[in-house]
C-alpha cells in the first residue's frame, strides 16, 4: 500500500472501532468502508453515478482485503 489512496486514507481517519482486537476492528472496518459506499450510492440518482460509486467501491474493498496485514496498523 505504498501509494495509499487519498479516499481510503479518508476512510481510515474518520473509522472509530468499538472493539480492542485487531482483527475485529479489521472487519468493523471492512462493514464501515462498505456501509459508507451503500449510503452515497442510495443517496444519488443518477445510474453513471450509482456505477461509479460502485466500482469505487469494489476497488476500495479489494485494497483493504489485499493490504490486510498494512490496514491493521494504520486503524490501530
Amino acid at each position: 500500500l505504498k501509494k495509499m489512496n487519498s479516499l481510503l486514507l479518508d476512510l481510515i481517519s474518520s473509522f472509530e472501532a468499538d472493539s480492542k482486537s485487531p482483527k475485529e476492528r479489521y472487519e468493523q472496518f471492512l462493514i464501515y468502508t462498505h456501509l459508507t459506499f451503500e449510503r452515497k450510492i442510495k443517496s444519488v440518482r443518477s445510474d453513471t453515478l450509482k456505477n461509479k460509486y460502485k466500482k469505487i467501491q469494489k476497488n476500495i474493498l479489494q485494497s483493504i482485503v489485499a493490504n490486510k496485514s498494512e490496514i491493521i496498523k494504520k486503524i490501530r
